[in-house]
């Protein structure tokens, strides 16, 4: 037992060293491509280039008094307090230090990530393999060079993955907060979440429904401070309203476009004045242009796509990040029926509650981004840490007879 930890936390600090060099060489090379809006010599010369990154800048001005503008109804306020903090504690040089705490948190989802598998299989190598995959990826590596909400996501849903893979007591109700801080970073996250707070309460009774129930409330802040600053900033408290403005301008615009053959500017001055009924109507009388205009938005517009961010002529990371999510999108055909049948086989009996979370809340991200097309992977790119975990562990318990299985950290 005591080589196995020894050699678990040498090959972690391998494989930080060889991720850190990783991560600057290709700062290097970016540097080196023209146009790709990356400068680690100069980092706020492109750190806000994305028009939504000036939006999170602008609430987090706003969330310190430095601003009277703020976006604060569709950009939940983690994120923009992250800048505006910064902002406030190092000024002039906050763009340095922004990027500087995005790269930590790179290094630190692949650390947790790499933990979690250590949690669940026991294996330095399946750690690496893990792990290793996600460093290598450059999708999250380019989102730490601009302000978006990506890579601080990406280290939330890492923490997520972490905690639900330990043998914690209450390792439900830190992945409850876990996910409800993800959640105001990014909304997507909000139908899981409730769905999430639902199983709890039916999985895990509490001593008392009312110590339960005022526990998960607690738990619940990072929410309710998001009604609350949007209810000061507009009169109503959303959390954000970034989903309805979506949906309505690249679903329901996307459908209208294909029946009507319009181009999509002025297809959103057309349908400006539609209402949700008028919307959800319309998409109903045309079943089949609304089908194949999901299943477009879901598979080629999410998944068969490289990184926005890989930006500049000849930029190699470009195919390089187009080539891992194909892969990605064939091992998710593969790996679905695979992940079903271990959740229903009495065979198989480690990890079926930890695999579920972790593949339930993968699903609805991905059956979520059927709204939006025109970002390529950004908002698949952070459930990378979800279905790494859940494959692994997956096909880990698969070919290993259980009887040799070294202590599960749970079993359902």
């Amino acid at each position: 037992m005591k080589n196995f930890y020894s050699s678990k936390w040498l090959a972690l600090l391998l494989l930080l060293v060889i991720a850190v060099v990783y991560y600057f060489q290709s700062a290097s090379y970016l540097m080196s491509v023209a146009d790709s809006k990356v400068n680690i010599n100069q980092p706020a010369r492109f750190f806000w280039w994305a028009n939504d990154s000036g939006t999170y800048r602008i609430t987090g001005e706003w969330l310190f008094g430095r601003d009277s503008n703020t976006m604060i109804g569709t950009r939940p306020w983690l994120y923009p307090l992250m800048l505006g903090l910064i902002s406030t504690i190092f000024g002039g040089r906050a763009e340095t230090v922004s990027w500087l705490a995005q790269f930590l948190m790179w290094m630190g989802s692949g650390t947790l990530l790499y933990l979690g598998l250590q949690n669940v299989t026991r294996s330095t190598v399946l750690s690496l393999i893990g792990a290793g995959i996600f460093y290598l990826h450059p999708s999250p590596l380019l989102l730490t060079f601009h302000g978006m909400t990506e890579t601080l996501n990406i280290f939330l849903i890492s923490g997520f993955c972490w905690v639900l893979t330990t043998g914690h007591k209450n390792r439900t109700y830190y992945a409850l907060l876990s996910i409800a801080l993800a959640t105001v970073t990014k909304p997507i996250y909000l139908v899981f979440l409730v769905l999430f707070v639902l199983y709890i309460l039916w999985q895990y009774p509490y001593s008392s429904k009312k110590g339960q129930a005022g526990l998960i409330v607690i738990l619940l802040i990072p929410i309710w401070i998001q009604l609350l600053l949007s209810f000061v900033a507009n009169g109503r408290p959303t959390l954000s309203g970034i989903g309805s403005y979506t949906f309505k301008n690249y679903l329901v615009a996307d459908v209208y476009m294909r029946e009507q053959g319009t181009e999509w500017r002025p297809t959103m001055v057309l349908i400006e004045d539609w209402d949700t009924r008028q919307q959800l109507a319309y998409l109903w009388d045309h079943p089949r242009t609304t089908l194949l205009t999901i299943r477009s938005h879901l598979i080629d517009s999410n998944l068969l796509v490289g990184s926005f961010y890989a930006l500049g002529e000849g930029n190699r990371l470009k195919g390089f990040s187009l080539t891992m999510n194909v892969l990605a999108a064939y091992i998710h055909l593969l790996m679905l029926p695979l992940v079903i049948y271990y959740l229903l086989s009495v065979k198989y009996k480690e990890n079926k509650e930890t695999i579920a979370l972790l593949y339930l809340c993968f699903i609805l991200q991905f059956l979520t981004s059927g709204i939006s097309t025109g970002q390529e992977d950004r908002l698949m790119i952070t459930a990378l840490p979800l279905w790494l975990i859940t494959y692994i562990v997956v096909i880990r318990g698969m070919i290993t007879p259980p009887t040799a299985h070294e202590s599960p950290v749970n079993t359902t």
